[in-house]
């Protein structure tokens, strides 16, 4: 005849081989025997746990308890019944009793940390699951959740620590990979990532998480076609799983196809209404299609579902910029927002200021932090003047928030002391890191822009901070000490508008490096026998309906002309047909239109030289495109307004010293193109002497401008 200890040692294991069934009975013959033993009930509670029926797990545990309540284990496995019945405060106590009674129990250390986790108490989540660690060597899952703790506490290092210890515990750990993969993503190491990434697919070729990220680590590296192929894997295995929608979204804006991203984060958002990145990633879509009421209703709708996401709210204040009719009040207020948000919350980590600096005391500390110290508008117009910087007494910091590298790259490295990549840290990481270098003044070349890291510069981690080059209104931050700008973009009496003090430099605010593959200017088209041709090369989202009428105006004010328009987003041509259908309706009919997208720098120079006189869209005006195109001798036609971004072309101009473009109002505008349209000769002369003028003067200087801003910062330094 079997004895009790023989049913409940047959029953344990049946529990231990999986047989949950046949070890519930056993246990429950013993409590038939003996309704309070105690070992039985426990296990039967943890039967009724591991099959998922908590509610019945939880009174046999307790039963226990009442029963012996000096057993740890007890105490362990109620707190564990308790959190999965949501019960998670209650939970933690219960594990702490079990610690109480056995310090070393790792497995109610991990408990506990799970439970604090909950609870969000991240911190002390971060000290249970390093005890746990301590006391069971090999216990990866400790800290593997560990790892997630602490890339949720933005302490990315030491997360990327404990999930390099997870993995050397137990190498096969699929989702180590999966989450460290992750981490690497955030940290801006995407060939990491991408290693990570496809370890874990190895181990779990079905994980969809992985495949989305595996897109994101491919778009980083710049491979948008096999990432989207990795999304469309990732939405196989998972139909229902929004993340992938997003990734593929993110792959096909990418590769320029702008309305099947624009499907893509559609979807995500179907599958997901709560995904803030979802809706925030289709008004971006939106944005660049240039719809712009579309474009904001999708950024309120992401700031509603994540008020923090700092990103978001810099698109909404930019989006400003487009609006017909903005005002620099405008402007402020929406820039200032941010900050009321975003900036206001970091004060509390100001860095005392430093003594002041005297002249020629010392070379000048000055920090610059972009993620554009390559070929892109910041870069091409900070270049020149960030290599004189040293020749005036300035020892350079530049602080790299980019992982990619060109000719330009290498001009800036070349011309700083010290080269400090930084795409891996958070903002409170890279805060302290320039705090700890002590700074006299840090400036930023990216503002509300992409790679923007104003998350820094509100936490003001130098004496002296300055906003350069790099965005084309004020910053809105408290922290922003000053803005460097010239005459002719914020004239006298507009400063009032500014939360930055106006740093006016000579000339223009920027001296720009042209691209040295640009083809030599050739006669205006319209002397070699073709239709005059007016040219665009502005981002759609300049476009507004006011534009169009004028240039509608202008072709029927010139006929046989044509009108060019090239950018980026018509490399989709989904987007060129809806704007095609936009153009006709203004009054453009398609036959007097050349569409154009994405091309080479060397090719793009070149269709520049295909336009008799470009024309600038309002209220934002063009930088860069009027800089190419005055650089190919070609004039452009501008209608200035008062906002910082409205006034880029009027400043170019003025300095370049080309008349006759800068307009009153609309019908000025139209007077203005077809007067140089009708003028071959002028515009053979102006494409014969515009580029060694510009060459030779102050817009292309950067000694000039390095020595003015110099001398603003030193000013501004001694007055910290």
């Amino acid at each position: 005849m079997a004895t009790i200890k023989d049913v409940l040692a047959a029953a344990l294991a049946h529990h231990q081989a999986g047989r949950l069934a046949q070890a519930a009975a056993g246990y429950q013959a013993v409590l038939d025997t003996l309704p309070d033993h105690a070992d039985a009930l426990h296990l039967l509670g943890v039967v009724y746990l591991q099959a998922g029926h908590p509610p019945e797990a939880e009174p046999r545990i307790r039963a226990a308890l009442r029963a012996d309540a000096t057993v740890a284990d007890y105490h362990d496995n109620l707190g564990s019944a308790l959190r999965a019945l949501d019960r998670t405060a209650e939970a933690a106590e219960a594990h702490r009793a079990a610690i109480r009674l056995r310090p070393a129990f790792a497995q109610a250390h991990y408990n506990l940390g799970n439970a604090l986790d909950r609870l969000g108490q991240l911190e002390e989540a971060a000290d249970a699951y390093r005890q746990a660690a301590a006391l069971r060597p090999g216990y990866a899952r400790a800290r593997f959740n560990l790892g997630n703790t602490l890339t949720a506490l933005g302490r990315l290092g030491e997360a990327d620590d404990a999930f390099r210890a997870a993995l050397a515990d137990d190498p096969e750990f699929g989702e180590a990979h999966a989450n460290r993969a992750s981490l690497m993503l955030q940290r801006g190491r995407a060939a990491e990532a991408e290693r990570a990434l496809r370890r874990a697919l190895a181990l779990r070729p079905d994980h969809a998480t992985a495949l989305a990220n595996l897109s994101a680590a491919l778009l980083a590296l710049d491979a948008p076609a096999d990432a989207e192929r990795a999304a469309r894997r990732a939405e196989f295995a998972r139909p229902d799983f929004a993340e992938a929608a997003l990734r593929r979204g993110d792959a096909r804006q990418r590769r320029n196809r702008l309305a099947e991203a624009a499907c893509a984060y559609a979807r995500a958002a179907a599958l997901c209404p709560d995904l803030a990145e979802a809706y925030a990633n289709l008004a971006l879509v939106r944005q660049t299609q240039g719809e712009l009421d579309a474009a904001e209703a999708g950024y309120r709708r992401a700031l509603a579902l994540r008020p923090d996401l700092a990103e978001v709210r810099s698109n909404l204040a930019y989006l400003e910029l487009f609006r017909p009719g903005v005002t620099l009040a405008r402007v402020l207020e929406a820039h200032r927002g941010w900050d009321a948000v975003h900036g206001a919350p970091l004060r509390s980590e100001w860095a005392p200021r430093s003594p002041a600096v005297r002249h020629d005391a010392r070379p000048l500390r000055v920090g610059i932090l972009s993620g554009d110290f390559r070929r892109h508008p910041a870069g091409q117009f900070a270049v020149r003047a960030v290599e004189a910087l040293p020749d005036f007494g300035v020892e350079l910091t530049l602080y790299a928030n980019q992982m990619e590298a060109d000719d330009l790259t290498d001009r800036f490295r070349a011309a700083a002391a010290r080269w400090v990549p930084v795409a891996d840290r958070t903002d409170a990481e890279l805060a302290t890191l320039i705090r700890n270098d002590r700074l006299d003044a840090l400036i930023d070349l990216a503002g509300h822009n992409a790679r923007g890291r104003l998350g820094v510069f509100a936490r003001k981690p130098a004496p002296v901070q300055v906003a350069w080059s790099g965005y084309m209104a004020t910053t809105g931050l408290a922290a922003m000490d000053a803005l460097v700008a010239d005459a002719h973009h914020v004239p006298e009496g507009a400063e009032r508008f500014y939360s930055e003090r106006i740093l006016r430099m000579p000339g223009a605010f920027i001296a720009y490096d042209p691209p040295p593959d640009a083809p030599e200017p050739g006669p205006p088209p319209c002397l070699t026998g073709q239709p005059v041709t007016f040219g665009v090369f502005n981002i759609l989202t300049k476009l507004t309906d006011e534009v169009l009428s004028t240039w509608a105006a202008l072709l029927v004010r010139v006929p046989e002309s044509r009108l060019l328009l090239k950018t980026k987003a018509l490399s989709c041509p989904k987007t060129a047909a809806q704007w095609r259908e936009r153009l006709a309706t203004a009054g453009i009919a398609p036959e007097r239109l050349i569409l154009a997208g994405a091309t080479a720098s060397r090719e793009h120079m070149g269709w520049c030289a295909r336009v008799d006189v470009a024309l600038d869209p309002f209220p934002f005006a063009g930088s860069t495109t009027t800089l190419e195109t005055l650089w190919m001798g070609v004039p452009v036609v501008t209608l200035p307004g008062e906002t910082f971004s409205s006034r880029h072309s009027l400043a170019f101009l003025s300095v370049a010293g080309v008349e006759g473009c800068v307009a009153r109002d609309p019908a000025d505008y139209v007077d203005r193109a077809a007067g140089w349209a009708a003028d071959p000769a002028r515009l053979a002369e102006l494409r014969r002497t515009l580029r060694p003028r510009m060459a030779a003067g102050p817009l292309c200087d950067g000694r000039r401008l390095a020595e003015a801003l110099v001398k603003s910062l030193r000013d501004l330094t001694q007055g910290a």
